[in-house]
């Protein structure tokens, strides 16, 4: 697997952080280059009233420099098309040796455990993660 931590069984992994706040922080979403093909990810809210929400957004700060230093690792930063149900599309590609990867950030309006369904054309995958109160700690 490219990341050295993530969340996910694959084909598609968040990673970025071991630690998430509802602050928001920079999130990496990468995709095992076996799977070339559509995917979906949609966030949702385990437990609670429903009513928390999950926000990704496309980092602003993606320059050349960071498509390099990705591509240097074996991964191709891609763009997502942000659905009106607040998720991300990801088209399918030609095949290749890179995995796909997205830089954005991850928020929420409240602590608590969230998920994403990845929907790919075969398959299926949940991620889950548990968010914390506040900001991320410094450092």
């Amino acid at each position: 697997m490219a990341p050295n931590y993530g969340a996910g069984t694959g084909p598609a992994y968040l990673s970025g952080q071991n630690s998430w706040y509802s602050g928001g922080q920079a999130a990496f979403l990468m995709v095992d280059s076996r799977y070339s093909g559509p995917l979906l990810v949609r966030p949702f809210q385990l437990r609670g009233d429903g009513k928390s929400t999950v926000t990704l957004a496309g980092s602003p700060t993606v320059n050349a420099n960071a498509a390099d230093k990705e591509r240097s690792h074996g991964v191709a930063l891609v763009p997502a098309v942000h659905t009106t149900e607040g998720g991300l599309y990801f088209g399918a590609v030609a095949p290749s040796s890179f995995w796909r990867g997205w830089l954005g950030q991850l928020s929420t309006d409240n602590p608590g455990c969230f998920g994403f369904q990845v929907d790919g054309d075969v398959f299926t995958e949940f991620i889950v993660f548990e968010v914390n109160p506040g900001n991320a700690p410094p450092g």
